[in-house]
């Protein structure tokens, strides 16, 4: 389990996540709001990629905050940023495996990636550049994923994607949940959320402000809308 607790994050003087709290439990969260509202710093200071002022970040009850970016990936956590990050002059195989070697924990079991994204078989050899958006989409999961993290973190995943790819990636999405997976998700779009999130938290200037199913919220948006 992921438990967000009173997370505050900075930058200079302004707060842009103010104590946020949440926990993901065998589901998918998916944090919505405008551009700036705090969603992808949530994210990376999971992640450790940012530093926190205060709150605790647990997985599984123990606080990963003090635990070094470098560790987080063998403590059990996923990440795959908006932006993919894959070694372009690289093959697929050559991305995957450094990530591979990167998260790799002597004892664990690896996740059998070929099964759970077919896709792959074809792309192997591969160089990264040469991939359509959608395809570097997957293999970012596939690299997220080879060491079998318990918690994911996928920053707009559906972002610039032809609808028949959103699909495809969102059946991913559910499959890792069915592995039991903890998945936190940032999407500027309420739409594109919906294709896959159990539960939307909306986050307005780095505080949450409303929680609920896709379809709650969508109604409480219409709501605000109507009452204008």
């Amino acid at each position: 389990m992921l438990e967000i607790d009173k997370l505050t994050v900075s930058y200079g003087t302004e707060k842009a996540v103010n104590e946020v709290s949440l926990k993901v439990s065998g589901e998918v969260v998916c944090l919505c709001g405008r551009n700036g509202a705090g969603k992808s710093t949530v994210l990376r200071a999971v992640a450790g990629l940012v530093d926190v002022d205060s709150g605790q970040i647990l997985k599984d009850g123990q606080d990963v905050i003090t635990i070094p970016l470098f560790k987080r990936l063998e403590n059990g956590i996923g990440y795959v940023p908006e932006d993919r990050k894959l070694f372009k002059e690289m093959t697929v195989r050559e991305n995957i495996e450094v990530a591979r070697i990167g998260g790799r924990v002597s004892g664990k079991k690896e996740m059998n990636i070929d099964e759970l994204l077919p896709e792959l078989a074809s792309l192997y050899n591969r160089k990264s550049k040469l991939l359509s958006g959608g395809q570097q989409k997957i293999i970012s999961i596939a690299r997220a994923i080879v060491t079998s993290p318990g918690v994911l973190l996928f920053d707009e995943l559906l972002e610039g994607l032809a609808r028949s790819m959103m699909i495809k990636i969102s059946e991913i999405v559910m499959k890792l949940k069915a592995e039991g997976k903890d998945i936190l998700c940032a999407e500027s779009s309420l739409d594109k959320a919906s294709h896959y999130a159990d539960r939307i938290i909306w986050l307005e200037k780095g505080r949450i402000v409303a929680t609920g199913s896709p379809a709650e919220i969508k109604r409480q948006m219409t709501d605000a809308i109507r009452a204008k």
